[in-house]
């Protein structure tokens, strides 16, 4: 009986178990799966894909720069000067998770809870603003998210928005004949020439309105399908992906934003290869490797009220007449509708369900909260961040030991000094020896506006709310191949505060699954047939609705 084992023999059990690091889902970083919350992949049995940046992957920073060459042009033509023409897209420059301050058009990297004024704001050339400019545009150094003066720029079709918007505002306030106003019409921060005022609200509007338009009417998808080989990464891995976690009895369906046109002729390019006989190529068609097919989906209102559910007529590429009722046909592809509906028609129910998505709030915070379904966030920068926090192991330990002295300095007792170790340097010179790691670190990555993950000793909004949300996270789907049908992925327990006495000195900063450094893995392969373990009786499940996010 397993009650009855020693500690001793527990151990040895645990430690033969335990995943060499020479294996490959656990020394890759493309191929790892990381668990914020305890996932048993047998209780699973309907696995959902998003298309864009999730099945279908852009090459970057190609395809960014063609959305923001299209975006410059519909610009210029409404009405914006045409030396935005001479702006080039840098990829070096931004990441994704970053807030628009749409009063004073500044860039915000949002930390935990209440960002600091040294590491939070910064300006369009990336520097960061001083301590009492920050105080003014952002009392008491706090934002809401859901403030109605920010933009939360979440994906990476955001990416050319963010550089975009930063080009603008740098734009206007170095031109000689621009003059930066404090206190337009409308209590609006922003530049004016002659008597016409132009706001950074207004630019952000413009700017929003105008990736809107591109992607939806304008030149882009068309252009993209033109030249699939330049814009789209092909893997035969994912067809092949697809066809096994069919042939595991499970259903697979893919939901996504995209219209069937489009849809179709980007997923017959991912996933036809008439010239190979391998299993799970060969001969079939894109819709074979699905159960259900669902475009327009129009997320994240799919997750909420959703729309009317329609027939697509596949030969003229239109809606068939009428709201569908009926039950879910496979090879039917079908228009609208929402999880409700999907759930309703298929019999599928919220924990059976696994979506995979790449945006955080559109698929992954409100499949969550609003359906209780289990989610898998791709983060394709990932194997780049995890690579570089590698190499700063150093600085992250130097600034955990820095941060610990602070606080037994700033207690009652600070002018203690221990009689077997050395005199204590002044709180001044221990706050600007942090600043300074913190910048080491963040400067270690290869963008200028640092890590996406991470900002200096804390967590940015866009890791706070995957730790929340995204039950799995990894850099691909096809992460999903280097593990069997039933894995079971587990998190590590959670631990409050009062709970780590002993455990460790130096409290530890806050971190991802992907950054703890130890011996043991953060996903370990075990048989599943007999665990009696339900997901969320995992103390890392968690299940509280996020209103900041709810924009």
């Amino acid at each position: 009986m397993a009650e009855g084992i020693s500690d001793e023999k527990l151990q040895q059990m645990v430690d033969s178990y335990r995943v060499s690091p020479s294996d490959t889902s656990e020394s890759d970083y493309d191929a790892r799966i990381y668990a914020n919350r305890s996932l048993s992949m047998d209780r699973i049995k309907y696995i959902g894909f998003d298309m864009d940046y999730t099945l279908v992957a852009y090459k970057s920073p190609e395809y960014e720069q063609l959305a923001y060459e299209f975006a410059v042009e519909r610009l210029i033509s409404i009405g914006y000067p045409k030396e935005l023409a001479n702006s080039k897209y840098d990829p070096t420059f931004t990441v994704r998770g970053l807030f628009f301050d749409k009063v004073y058009g500044n860039l915000l990297k949002r930390q935990n809870v209440i960002p600091t004024a040294t590491s939070c704001l910064v300006s369009m050339d990336s520097t960061p603003v001083q301590p009492n400019r920050s105080e003014h545009c952002i009392p008491n150094k706090y934002v809401q998210p859901s403030d109605h003066r920010i933009e939360i720029l979440y994906t990476l079709f955001h990416l050319p928005e963010t550089f975009l918007l930063s080009a603008l505002v740098d734009f206007f306030d170095n031109r000689h004949e621009y003059k930066r106003i404090e206190d337009g019409p409308n209590k609006d921060k922003g530049v004016k020439c002659g008597d016409v005022e132009i706001s950074y609200w207004m630019i952000q509007q413009d700017v929003r309105r105008t990736v809107d338009w591109i992607h939806n009417e304008g030149k882009l998808k068309e252009r993209t399908l033109q030249n699939l080989e330049k814009y789209v990464n092909r893997d035969k891995r994912l067809p092949k992906m697809l066809y096994q976690l069919r042939q595991t009895g499970r259903k697979v369906f893919l939901a996504t934003n995209s219209g069937y046109e489009y849809t179709m002729r980007l997923l017959t390019y991912m996933l036809e290869f008439p010239e190979c006989d391998e299993p799970g190529l060969g001969p079939l068609q894109w819709k074979s490797y699905f159960d259900y097919l669902i475009t327009d989906a129009n997320k994240p209102l799919f997750f909420t009220e959703g729309s009317m559910l329609r027939e697509v007529d596949e030969d003229t590429h239109s809606l068939k007449l009428g709201v569908f009722t009926g039950v879910l046909q496979p090879g039917q592809v079908y228009s609208g509708g929402s999880s409700s509906a999907f759930c309703k028609y298929t019999g599928a129910s919220g924990k059976q369900i696994l979506y995979v998505g790449d945006h955080i709030f559109g698929d992954v915070i409100k499949a969550k909260i609003e359906q209780a379904w289990r989610t898998f966030l791709v983060v394709p920068e990932l194997t780049e961040e995890t690579h570089v926090w590698e190499s700063i192991q150093a600085l992250y330990q130097r600034l955990q030991n820095f941060e610990y002295i602070l606080s037994v300095m700033n207690k009652k007792n600070n002018h203690h000094v221990s009689p077997s170790g050395p005199p204590l340097p002044d709180l001044e010179s221990i706050r600007k020896a942090i600043k300074e790691i913190v910048l080491k670190m963040e400067e270690s990555y290869p963008r200028r506006l640092g890590s996406l993950l991470r900002c200096g000793s804390q967590l940015t909004y866009f890791a706070n709310q995957a730790s929340r949300y995204a039950d799995l996270y990894g850099s691909s789907c096809l992460c999903l191949m280097n593990y069997t049908p039933n894995h079971l992925f587990t998190a590590r327990h959670q631990l409050m505060a009062h709970e780590r006495r002993g455990q460790s000195l130096a409290p530890p900063l806050p971190e991802l699954k992907h950054f703890r450094r130890s011996k043991a893995p953060v996903t370990r392969v075990m048989s599943v047939a007999d665990w009696d373990l339900d997901e969320e009786d995992s103390p890392m499940a968690t299940h509280a609705i996020d209103k900041e996010g709810s924009k």
